[in-house]
């Protein structure tokens, strides 16, 4: 009888760890403005405005709003950073098989060069309403951009830093690789451009590091836009 309520107790023991370990997404390093978290487990499902040290489970959407900044860090080791009017879900923060889905707006992303190894299958992977952004290099950029007519997707932009990006149309097919200085637009979220410098990423603050400085992006995704896809930077 002892060692079955011994066997038992155990056993509910290892079900919370693992359950706790199944559940974990992750902590927010860095809250600047009104920055709001939707838990998967709230029975009320509103948003609640959360503040620095906030801990993340897989299924949260954390969102940003005018003028605010968020910076996560995952608990497989990537860390993003979230723009003001901007929206991710967390759906896996496992080692080598993290998974994120930018809602809307835009976000950096910096994946830790540990979790990158020599074969090709990615181990971080941004994914929007039309495409999936394979990681297997460490710093990049996504947006979304304008919605130029209604019922019509609106554009994909992203640029890569540091590293090698694979973004696959998760409809058509279509992928390209995205190497570092180069970047491409999702044309309504349909065909993908030709990976090419673009000027205006040149601005952007990859910065992630509090102490190392300014972490507000000033670049706009409207300026992806006065810089012509078919210019050479050369």
């Amino acid at each position: 009888m002892e060692d079955s309520v011994r066997l038992a107790f155990i056993l509910l023991i290892l079900f919370f760890i693992f359950s706790n370990i199944a559940s974990a997404g992750g902590k927010l390093i860095y809250a600047k403005g009104n920055v709001e978290v939707l838990s998967k487990k709230a029975k009320s499902k509103m948003f609640q405005k959360v503040k620095k040290g906030a801990t993340l489970e897989i299924g949260d959407i954390v969102r940003t709003r005018k003028g605010a900044l968020a910076i996560l860090s995952l608990d497989g080791g990537s860390k993003l950073k979230l723009n003001p009017d901007s929206a991710v879900t967390i759906k896996n923060t496992q080692k080598n098989n993290e998974e994120v889905f930018l809602n809307k707006g835009s976000a950096f992303i910096n994946v830790l060069k540990s979790k990158l190894t020599k074969d090709a299958k990615p181990k971080f992977n941004l994914r929007t309403k039309t495409v999936s952004m394979g990681v297997r290099g460490t710093s990049f950029f996504a947006s979304y951009g304008k919605q130029q007519k209604k019922k019509v997707r609106k554009d994909v932009w992203m640029c890569v830093n540091e590293g090698l990006v694979d973004v696959q149309n998760v409809k058509s097919g279509q992928k390209v690789s995205v190497k570092a200085g180069e970047g491409i637009k999702v044309d309504k979220g349909d065909k993908i451009s030709d990976p090419k410098p673009l000027a205006w990423t040149q601005k952007l603050n990859w910065n992630m590091d509090e102490s190392k400085g300014d972490l507000d992006n000033k670049v706009s995704i409207e300026d992806a836009y006065s810089d012509p896809l078919d210019q050479d930077y050369d």
